[in-house]
């Protein structure tokens, strides 16, 4: 079975697959942005961007798509547990597409550095700069909840966009043929020698849109394959929704 979202919404598909109670791998993609979901007898058991992995990724997944390819695999079933029961695993899925939508209206990516202005509790973590994936993993909570604090500590004025991501600190060293992605980004080629990171580059003079966008190109082609490669890819197409570069 294959197709595209824009004659079938993805919900619906999903809710076919689980109605006839299907075992496979269903194959999304909206932009470059790809997700897998396995699925044993109706019920979503796996979900991934590339190798960012389980409820997280998935619920970061656009639920609305207005277009894409699809494709469902079918396979045998497993013996693994549902991520979620399905109709949970939809509405939570929706409620937190929401509170992305809602967060991001002030941090356009949990890639986003902030600095703290008034560092009161919790928000100290900030203190010099840290991108808010940064401090999910200093506090020890999930991204949604990080990005929660860091979209209220902009609103009141605790914390500062600072101009730069979390993936400013990358190193990207091309190795093999010429790509095309590179015939296509040809000043950036040479600067990607692994001696500077992306944020030197960026300094060095190239536009953050042309980074970003070869970034998105490269990590959708699996020509380069950090990793992490699954929630970078992601921050990096929000950024761009926000941006408008999409």
């Amino acid at each position: 079975m294959e197709g595209n979202l824009n004659t079938i919404p993805l919900t619906e598909l999903l809710e076919l697959i689980h109605g006839h109670r299907r075992s496979g791998v269903l194959e999304v993609k909206v932009g470059p942005l790809p997700l897998s979901l396995r699925f044993s007898a109706g019920e979503v058991v796996g979900a991934a961007i590339l190798d960012w992995e389980g409820l997280e990724a998935l619920f970061a997944f656009p639920l609305h798509p207005k277009e894409g390819p699809f494709r469902f695999q079918p396979g045998p079933p497993s013996q693994e547990r549902p991520l979620l029961p399905f109709t949970t695993l939809l509405g939570e899925w929706a409620r937190v597409n929401d509170e992305w939508d809602r967060f991001r209206t002030l941090v356009d990516s949990p890639s986003r550095v902030l600095e703290a202005i008034r560092p009161k509790a919790p928000l100290e973590v900030f203190q010099g700069g840290k991108s808010v994936r940064a401090a999910a993993k200093a506090w020890g909570v999930p991204l949604l909840i990080a990005m929660e604090r860091a979209y209220m500590g902009v609103r009141e004025g605790d914390l500062y966009p600072l101009r730069r991501y979390a993936w400013y600190a990358l190193r990207i060293r091309y190795q093999g043929r010429k790509g095309k992605t590179l015939e296509e980004y040809g000043q950036l080629q040479a600067l990607l020698d692994g001696t500077r990171n992306l944020g030197e580059v960026i300094a060095a003079g190239v536009p953050v849109s042309l980074v970003r966008r070869y970034l998105v190109q490269a990590l959708s082609s699996g020509e380069i394959a950090p990793p992490g490669r699954g929630w970078l890819l992601r921050d990096l197409t929000w950024e761009m929704d926000k941006e408008g570069e999409a």
